[in-house]
């Protein structure tokens, strides 16, 4: 070998680095800078190497790449070519279309020093896009037997595949897109009682100089899947007829997804499993009686937590609970909490009975509290006989209540009112949220209401009537921003000589009231500026929130106004103004707010924090 044969043959065994450029629509760029092995290859670890004549294969395969890369966004006569510079050591690629003819090697010069960086040009011409020209879905099996007798459901659905049919006429052809169309297909019978469905055929047939892609579909629904008997594995603490009382289907009806979720989550929500899972073996031979199994995993016996956190109602908080799933071997559900704060006190007991039919739960509970705010140090005593029922978005509870209130001036130390109350009540919350934890759209409506008899040692005693609502709300205003709304209204109805329990009685102010005002400082006082309860209740909140950045969508900024009040009646109210702007953090167990307000009433500045959602 002679010595310029051995130089040549170094240099081309010699790494090589090189740039390149794609000169290509900014929508396809990305594909092609992620997937072509000539720009994989250019960002891979430089110390594994590649020789120059590595690098013209790669620059030979590169237009057959595109074009297969770019048939998935829809584009099948795509047309690419490659360029090196003329003194780059090696030859151009030359014009390719679609495939490129294999590219000769010129000898590279001979020299033991570093090659310079090579400037790879790839030029890109994607053609016209193919769209949807022609679309036929048809519907075989069980499904379309029921249809053709006349089956309301049946044709509906039908109707809905086609209707919600992802790739319609004139729709961009995309295997990304067929994929998923076909896929939702599937999915939505699966989740409509027919679990065994599939694809008999799927075609797609493109027309490169039509630029069309005419769609061929034949889907097997198979047979419809009908609820059997359930059976249930982990129940230890916990009565079958419980769990039982909960099933929101009847043996023989269709056996929807929904309806299996919606059952899995009323057993998550009584609070008696750590976990459950509700499945079932889509056999078509069990399809008329589909067994369903239920696995769950109780909870420990007993629970004991304990807590710390601050607050605008309590200052500084320790919390301590209690939880025993089955206290003396009954089928109820024990609730001890103990709350140590600054300003606020107490001590409650809730006695819940597991599930019954209906589905409701009995409940006793009975609490002690005391709290410090506006002036007065108010004990209330409460016990609570009543039931409650849970639905996926609606909860009810009734109950009677006996409650006593007793409040005492802080600056003369004097009882300022002892009053209690006997009355029927009624609780009642609707929520369509598209998150539980963190919403971003949908709203709720919380409403109480109730009906009883003052006993008063001061005053006169008498009936009454309470009525309080609540709407929260939360929308998106446009891209990337997110908006909250917030409204409640409240009145006691009697005679004004009548006395009510502080209790019953409105105050506002507070983080989730008005911010830039105290919690329940809002309302009217006596002669010493004590707070009195009012009668009547009006407030309001806007709020509008945005990432700081997109890269950290979990952190938000936000602006807000809040306005309301608390009176004696609505001729003698008037709202106090607070403005403010606070930092979110999306946490997964909720959204934590941090708020500064500044209380136009008091003209200055006032810190307010909070996590989770109200309502």
């Amino acid at each position: 070998m002679s010595p310029g044969d051995a130089a040549a043959e170094d240099a081309e065994l010699q790494g090589v680095t090189w740039a390149l450029t794609i000169e290509a629509p900014d929508a396809l760029r990305p594909v092609l800078e992620r997937y072509l092995d000539l720009a994989r290859y250019q960002r891979a670890d430089r110390k594994e190497g590649i020789t120059r004549g590595e690098l013209m294969r790669l620059l030979s395969a590169a237009p057959a790449q595109v074009r297969q890369l770019l048939e998935t966004e829809g584009y099948f006569g795509a047309k690419a070519r490659t360029e090196l510079p003329q003194d780059s050591g090696a030859p151009s690629a030359g014009t390719q279309a679609a495939t490129a003819p294999p590219a000769t090697a010129a000898t590279p010069p001979a020299t033991t020093t570093a090659a310079p960086v090579i400037q790879v040009r790839l030029w890109v011409d994607p053609g016209p896009r193919t769209t949807v020209g022609g679309l036929r879905l048809d519907v075989h099996g069980e499904l379309a037997t029921a249809a053709a007798a006349g089956d309301g459901p049946a044709r509906a659905l039908i109707e809905q595949l086609r209707r919600q049919w992802a790739l319609p006429n004139g729709q961009p052809f995309t295997r990304e897109g067929w994929d998923d169309a076909k896929t939702a297909v599937l999915t939505l019978l699966r989740t409509e009682g027919y679990p065994a469905a599939s694809w008999a055929h799927s075609a797609a047939q493109v027309d490169a100089q039509a630029h069309q892609a005419k769609l061929q579909l034949d889907v097997a629904s198979g047979p419809l899947f009908r609820f059997g008997s359930f059976s249930f594995e982990g129940l230890s603490q916990v009565r079958l007829d419980a769990v039982l009382a909960l099933r929101n289907v009847a043996t023989g009806e269709p056996l929807r997804e929904q309806a299996l979720l919606n059952y899995q989550d009323r057993l998550v929500k009584t609070g008696l499993f750590d976990t459950v899972a509700v499945t079932y073996d889509p056999d078509p031979e069990l399809a008329q009686a589909t067994p369903i199994l239920v696995r769950v995993r109780e909870r420990s016996l007993q629970q004991a937590t304990t807590g710390v956190g601050i607050s605008d109602l309590s200052g500084p908080r320790v919390t301590l609970e209690h939880l025993h799933q089955r206290p003396f071997d009954l089928g109820w559900q024990a609730k001890t909490k103990l709350q140590l704060g600054r300003d606020a006190r107490s001590l409650s007991l809730d006695l819940t009975s597991h599930p019954q039919p209906g589905p409701y739960r009995n409940l006793v509970a009975g609490s002690l509290s005391e709290t410090e705010a506006s002036g007065l140090r108010v004990i209330s005593e409460r016990l609570r006989l009543g039931r409650t029922q849970d639905t996926e978005r609606i909860e009810r509870t009734y109950y009677v209540e006996l409650q006593r209130a007793f409040t005492r001036d802080l600056a003369t130390n004097l009882v300022t009112d002892d009053t209690s109350a006997a009355s029927v009540n009624y609780q009642w919350v609707w929520r369509r949220f598209d998150h539980p934890v963190l919403p971003t759209q949908g709203w709720g409506i919380s409403a109480d209401g109730a009906v009883g008899h003052s006993f008063a040692t001061e005053q006169r005693s008498g009936w009454f009537s309470r009525g309080n609502a609540r709407l929260t709300a939360y929308w998106t205003p446009g891209e990337n921003w997110y908006g909250q709304t917030r409204m409640e209204l409240g009145e006691v109805f009697s005679r004004n000589s009548v006395a009510v329990p502080y209790t019953l009685l409105f105050r506002a102010g507070g983080d989730d009231s008005v911010r830039g005002y105290g919690y329940q400082s809002l309302g009217p006082t006596d002669a010493t500026g004590s707070a009195v309860g009012g009668r009547v209740l009006a407030t309001g909140s806007l709020e509008l929130a945005r990432p700081f950045s997109l890269k950290h969508p979990a952190w938000w900024g936000a602006v807000f106004a809040d306005a309301g009040n608390a009176a004696t009646g609505w001729n003698t109210w008037s709202a106090a103004w607070g403005y403010g702007a606070g930092v979110r953090w999306r946490s997964p167990v909720g959204a934590l707010r941090v708020d500064l307000a500044w209380g136009q009433q008091l003209r200055r500045l006032r810190l307010h924090f909070t996590v989770g959602i109200t309502l």
